[in-house]
C-alpha cells in the first residue's frame, strides 16, 4: 500500500479491495453498526473490514468520534423529508415519520444522538419546521421548546424501546410473572400484549399530537 506524504492527507490510499477514502470508511462502520450495533465500530475493526492499518483511516478521519458524526450524516441526509404543509398536524406527523422510519433502519444511531449528544447539520432544517409547525399552532417561547422537546422525547424513546428492548429480560419476566389475583390489570395487559409493531408509532404519535394541538381522543 503505498502511502502520501502529509501532502496527500485525505486523497484515496491504495487498500486490498479498491482505494481507501473516507466514503469507504463510512460505509464500512456503517455496515458493522447496521448488523452488529455501535459498540463493534472501533476504528481497528473497520481497518480489518477494509484490508488496511488503523493508522491509515486517521489520514481520512480524525478518530472514532468524528467517524460516528460521519455516519450519522449519512443518516440524516437519507431521510425521506415531505414536502412542507401549511397544516401542523400533517406537518409534524410527516417529519417525525420520515425521521423515525430512518432511525428504525439505523436504530445503532439512537443512543449516540440521545446518549452522547451527537447530531449532523443535516438534521437541522427539519428541526426548523418542526418548530414553525408547533409556532402556527400557536406555541412560543418556552412551551414551544417544552413540546418541541416532549415530540422527539416520545420519538426517541419508542426506538428504544423497540430496538434496545430485551423481550426476555427479567423485568419482562417479573411481570409475566406476577401473580393475577395479586395484580390483575397487569396480568389483564399481559394478556393483551403485542411485541411493540412499528404501526404502534403513529398511533400513539396522533395520540400525543390529540393532547399537543387539540382534537378528539383515540384510545
Amino acid at each position: 500500500m503505498s502511502v502520501p506524504g502529509p501532502a496527500g492527507r485525505g486523497r484515496p490510499l491504495r487498500r486490498g479491495r479498491g482505494l481507501l477514502d473516507r466514503q469507504a470508511i463510512v460505509a464500512a462502520a456503517l455496515a458493522v453498526a447496521r448488523t452488529e450495533g455501535l459498540p463493534a465500530v472501533t476504528m481497528r475493526r473497520i481497518a480489518d473490514e477494509l484490508g488496511c492499518a488503523p493508522m491509515s483511516l486517521y489520514r481520512h478521519v480524525a478518530d472514532r468520534d468524528a467517524l460516528v458524526l460521519e455516519m450519522l450524516d449519512v443518516v440524516a441526509a437519507g431521510i425521506d423529508v415531505p414536502p412542507p404543509s401549511s397544516d401542523p398536524r400533517e406537518e409534524l406527523t410527516g417529519l417525525l415519520t420520515a425521521v423515525h422510519a430512518a432511525l428504525a433502519v439505523d436504530h445503532w444511531a439512537v443512543l449516540p444522538l440521545v446518549a452522547e449528544g451527537m447530531s449532523s447539520p443535516r438534521i437541522l432544517p427539519v428541526l426548523d419546521r418542526v418548530l414553525a409547525a408547533l409556532t402556527r399552532s400557536g406555541f412560543t417561547g418556552r412551551s414551544r421548546l417544552a413540546v418541541h422537546q416532549m415530540l422527539w422525547q416520545y420519538l426517541f424513546g419508542e426506538l428504544l424501546w423497540t430496538h434496545h428492548d430485551q423481550p426476555d429480560s427479567h423485568g419482562k419476566r417479573m411481570v409475566r410473572g406476577a401473580p393475577p389475583e395479586d395484580f390483575p390489570a397487569i396480568a389483564d395487559a399481559v394478556r393483551t400484549a403485542s411485541v411493540h409493531p412499528a404501526e404502534n408509532f403513529t398511533d400513539n404519535l396522533q395520540r400525543l399530537l390529540d393532547g399537543v394541538l387539540g382534537g378528539p381522543a383515540q384510545r
